[in-house]
């Protein structure tokens, strides 16, 4: 019993700073704000955003 309360804590601050995205810090995880990538991140999404807008665009044009 005491083991498990000893990791829960553990697993759990890990979970929240390792694996849990946090809406406050834009959808990141805080190891990645604390570490710089937050930019690096963004840009990764802003890229799979248009690639995706323009096959939405390719699609319908192809269907009128």
């Amino acid at each position: 019993m005491v083991l498990l309360m000893l990791w829960w804590p553990k697993g759990y601050v890990d979970h929240y700073n390792d694996i849990r995205l946090n809406s406050t810090i834009g959808y990141i995880t805080p190891k990645d704000m604390l570490a710089g990538h937050q930019q690096e991140i963004q840009a990764d999404r802003d890229r799979k955003l248009e690639a995706a807008r323009e096959q939405r665009k390719n699609r319908r044009q192809r269907a009128a």
